[in-house]
């Protein structure tokens, strides 16, 4: 088991202020050991941010966010800049995310300056990478991902945070299979250590992520966490999923 477990959760253009609220209020009665490896982390949409940052006030939930630009300010309408996130106590930001790949035209290039602006501002960056199925079918998916991974993650760096998330996968309630995961992870440390350079690296798999699979996917493919979406604002589930996994 990994010594540190990662629950994102991506709540996408999701739940109004009140329903975000009974959420986070939760989440903030679950109960953990004094021994707990679970890092809980919440990833709102923008416009939920300032209200969600107030509410996690001494809690040791850890407030993200779902995009940043890759300029501090500018003329850049509809944008939310790192410093606003950052501003707002966010420790994480996830980029690379197929929806921003697929529907606002997101290149490698983009992804990667995402990152490193994140960082300059100790923001923790949690690169999303994943194939279509038709990569899959036709056995391309490795150097697909391979190849996202050397076009997002600068080199050298002290850790990094990836997320697994085939794109044939996500809402549909097909998982690949644990070897399939296990496969993209090891080639995928691999890579990040050989030809980038990075010691501490955290590999989490996202896609149909529910309280019944969480448990035997870190178990069996040695994944640091997982990146949840729809499972993640039913506050039933989402208490399920993490409160689910197994430390033994």
């Amino acid at each position: 088991m990994p010594e540190n477990i990662l629950i994102v959760s991506n709540w996408k253009m999701n739940l109004d202020l009140n329903n975000a609220k009974r959420l986070i209020n939760n989440l903030k009665k679950i109960k953990f050991s004094s021994n707990s490896k679970i890092t809980n982390i919440v990833c709102p949409q923008f416009l939920l941010i300032p209200y969600i940052s107030k509410l996690l006030s001494f809690s040791t939930i850890i407030l993200g966010g779902q995009d940043c630009h890759l300029k501090k300010s500018g003329s850049f309408t509809g944008d939310s800049s790192i410093d606003l996130l950052k501003y707002y106590n966010c420790k994480y930001v996830i980029l690379g995310h197929s929806e921003r790949r697929s529907q606002y035209g997101e290149t490698n290039l983009t992804v990667k300056k995402k990152s490193e602006i994140a960082r300059a501002n100790n923001i923790n960056p949690i690169i999303c990478v994943g194939e279509s199925i038709d990569l899959r079918k036709k056995g391309k998916h490795l150097n697909f991902i391979i190849n996202q991974l050397d076009e997002c993650v600068e080199k050298n760096l002290k850790d990094i945070v990836v997320a697994y998330e085939p794109i044939w996968s996500i809402g549909s309630g097909v998982i690949p299979s644990f070897n399939e995961i296990r496969e993209v992870k090891i080639e995928s440390i691999n890579f990040l250590k050989e030809v980038k350079k990075i010691r501490d690296i955290k590999i989490l798999y996202g896609g149909s992520v529910d309280s019944k699979n969480i448990n035997s996917i870190i178990k069996e493919t040695g994944v640091d966490g997982a990146l949840i979406g729809s499972a993640s604002i039913n506050s039933d589930e989402i208490t399920k999923i993490i409160t689910n996994v197994d430390f033994d």
